[in-house]
């Protein structure tokens, strides 16, 4: 059975889920589990890095919207950034990008994110200020961004 790979970051405001591998039946309920772990607060900004998610089911649409639900209720965004193949496809025909914002890359993401009102700059983007925790799901271990 294909697996879920899921790592974070958090910046201000902001916390970036990077998926590798299948978001489907499978993995959701591990995923949406992962969000209410990982999310530093309600309001937090989720980004959804998807360059590496090979396959999306409806399923897998469902933990999206229920985070974009969760994080409109509590004044978030959720981004999609990445897509490519199928699941590129998929949100396309589905129309969840009229409700998720959808970008090419995280940066840019985060560009976008950085420029909205009521939100500090992401960790990094001042001098002296400490690049994002990164924090790997597989073996727990912690570092600092170069």
């Amino acid at each position: 059975m294909p697996s879920l790979d899921m790592r974070h970051q958090h910046h201000a405001g902001v916390t970036v889920i990077t998926l590798a591998g299948e978001l489907d039946l499978s993995g959701c309920a591990r995923l949406g589990d992962y969000i209410a772990e990982v999310r530093q607060t309600p309001a937090d900004h989720l980004v959804f890095d998807m360059g590496e998610v090979t396959f999306v089911d409806s399923h897998g649409l469902r933990v999206l919207l229920d985070a974009y639900t969760f994080a409109q209720e509590h004044g978030g965004t959720v981004h999609l950034t990445a897509l490519r193949g199928l699941p590129a496809h998929l949100v396309e025909i589905t129309g969840i990008g009229d409700h998720v914002r959808l970008h090419t890359s995280t940066e840019i993401a985060l560009a976008a994110i950085s420029v909205m009102p009521d939100l500090p700059s992401p960790a990094g983007a001042v001098a002296g200020v400490p690049g994002p925790v990164l924090h790997d799901q597989a073996d727990g271990g912690t570092r600092r961004a170069r």
